[in-house]
């Protein structure tokens, strides 16, 4: 059972997808994300592996506009709907593409982020070839924060780039990633 833990949507539960095809992030993870981002009233904010939906909902409960949340797996992508419809949300703007896809799209679209949720399928690692797949697109507002839920520390020249903070919660670990001025 996911539970949304801010916001307007306070308290709702979401339906989630069988566990062989997502995780979800546990709830003092989500709780201490949010806590630690403070205001995300009018931010951008992509979910770029949906899952239940929940992160990007919760963003959206808590105030952050426009939301996007894409989902490759069909059968996550429909409970994503079946969640939105549920709280009868119609704002926030769902695909059902792969992530170097969806990147493109939001390029070509000339979308820009203020905040970026990383949590990929289980075998997927995040280093430095995927954020720079994110890079590489151009669809980060100047002053973005990326966030990554890992398993795995950051390989090392992602500190040479970027301000980072880290929340360990168990074997999960919230990474916060923003460019250095």
């Amino acid at each position: 059972m996911i539970k949304i833990r801010g916001g307007k949507y306070l308290h709702r539960v979401l339906k989630q997808p069988p566990l062989e095809i997502t995780r979800s992030t546990k709830d003092v993870c989500k709780e201490g994300m949010f806590n630690s981002l403070g205001n995300i009233y009018s931010c951008s904010f992509l979910d770029l592996f949906g899952g239940s939906g929940s992160i990007g909902i919760e963003a959206y409960s808590r105030g952050a506009n426009p939301v996007f949340i894409n989902e490759k797996n069909k059968q996550a992508f429909n409970i994503i709907k079946e969640n939105l419809n549920s709280l009868s949300i119609n704002e926030i703007k769902t695909f059902n593409l792969d992530y170097k896809d969806f990147l493109n799209k939001a390029k070509k679209d000339g979308l820009k982020f203020d905040i970026i949720f990383l949590d990929p399928p289980y075998k997927m690692i995040i280093n430095d070839e995927f954020i720079n797949d994110i890079l590489s697109n151009d669809i980060l507002s100047e002053n973005a924060i990326i966030i990554a839920e890992t398993d795995y520390e950051l390989e090392p020249i992602l500190f040479e780039k970027y301000k980072i903070k880290i929340l360990k919660y168990g074997r999960s670990k919230i990474n916060f990633l923003r460019k250095k001025i």
